[in-house]
């Protein structure tokens, strides 16, 4: 049990008199108290978090296995009221090793953070030398961990003490000088929604205001994340490490293809990304029904062809589109949209659609029950058909040369 997370049953985001006591408790007994988060995507254990508190320190383990094992292992000195006083982090291979171009080092020569009431100091090692930087911040601000449940819990808890709707994080790299600010929506009292970059992840709490489940299947990544029991972390992270050596780990959350044709004189590509199935639903659950979809993972779909071409009856002229779909229980789009850049001229993200670009929208022929399971979304061209299956069903259009 970590007392410094010790929330009350949320009520509003004001701070419960019970919060600020439970922020301002150490243990009487030194002694360890571990805990753990499982984080899956899908079927497939993508992250796990381990976490020991012994006194007003704590020590933990993020162990990534997407798309290869990797390790982040960092220390939290805590002040006698809750907040942070120090943060160190170190980065290793998955069997233990210094990971490369890496500042290492937890309690040794890693980043190391140390925090004032309104400002930090971040000291590291670059090119054999130390590089120490020092910023005005907020009261309160934390360490941001990257992919870690026991952050998130101290946000919550830092907003609540604070009575906001918001905390701050100031990264351990030289690449932020400014803490960024996470927002906070109530949804229940023991439900929190944490917004970053406009997507939200919403976190069930225990009475104690300990994350139970994290959910983001309304963000790009679609992590699923459980509190659990003691793990061991370095031994996971090893075998980890021998399975991916092996051939055997769990790959890229999204690979990246891309569909040719030459139909008539028409040259076509389609570049795409290709989530995998991992075990979930498919069609009107990860890929919702009466909402228009990505068309794949990451990037935008792209769609180029250098002569006119007709999709479904609908002409497409010669040039370059981002295409997305609209799935729905009765007749299915495909979307061509002109717009392909965001505003900063680059290719456009998967989650930049704009209505107000489409081109066309093309009625889909809908496939099902097919005869091979798909676990990644596949899109090709069969004939005169470009075909977009996933799991055992999908969707045709005819495209032929103008």
């Amino acid at each position: 049990m970590v007392h410094v997370l010790r929330l009350n049953r949320v009520r509003s985001l004001a701070m419960p008199a019970l919060v600020a006591l439970a922020l301002s408790v150490v243990p009487t007994a030194v002694h360890a108290q571990s805990r753990a988060f499982v984080v899956r995507l899908g079927a497939d254990t993508s992250r796990i978090e381990k976490i020991v508190r012994t006194g007003n320190t704590i020590d933990g383990t993020v162990v990534s296995h997407l798309p290869s094992t990797s390790v982040l292992k960092y220390a939290i000195t805590l002040n006698a009221d809750g907040t942070v006083a120090s943060y160190e982090q170190g980065s290793y291979r998955g069997d233990g090793t210094p990971a490369p171009n890496s500042p290492q080092g937890v309690q040794a020569t890693g980043i190391r953070i140390v925090f004032a009431s309104d400002s930090v100091t971040r000291s590291w090692t670059a090119n054999g030398q130390p590089v120490s930087r020092h910023h005005a911040v907020p009261k309160g601000t934390l360490p941001s961990i990257g992919g870690s449940y026991l952050m998130v819990e101290m946000g919550i808890a830092a907003a609540r003490a604070a009575g906001a709707t918001s905390y701050k994080l100031i990264s351990a790299t030289s690449a932020q000088d400014n803490p960024s600010t996470v927002d906070l929506v109530l949804v229940s009292a023991d439900s929190v929604e944490v917004v970053q970059q406009g997507f939200r992840t919403g976190y069930k709490l225990d009475k104690n205001g300990r994350i139970v489940r994290g959910d983001g299947s309304l963000t790009t990544q679609k992590l699923i994340g459980v509190a659990a029991g003691d793990i061991d972390a370095d031994a996971l992270a090893k075998g980890w490490a021998a399975r991916d050596a092996a051939g055997q780990g769990v790959g890229v959350a999204s690979t990246r293809d891309t569909a040719r044709a030459t139909l008539g004189g028409a040259t076509v590509t389609l570049d795409y990304g290709r989530p995998a199935k991992r075990g979930r639903e498919i069609w009107g659950a990860l890929v919702p029904f009466d909402t228009v979809w990505r068309f794949g993972a990451n990037a935008a779909a792209q769609l180029k062809t250098d002569k006119d071409i007709d999709i479904g009856g609908t002409t497409v002229p010669a040039g370059a589109y981002t295409v997305w779909l609209l799935p729905t229980k009765g007749t299915s789009l495909l979307v061509i949209s002109k717009k392909t850049v965001d505003e900063r001229g680059t290719p456009l993200w998967g989650t930049g659609y704009d209505p107000s670009q489409d081109l066309a929208r093309i009625p889909l022929a809908h496939h099902s029950g097919l005869a091979e399971l798909e676990e990644r979304f596949h899109v090709f061209f069969q004939g005169d058909l470009l075909m977009l299956h996933w799991d055992k069903a999908g969707y045709g259009v005819k495209v032929k040369a103008k």
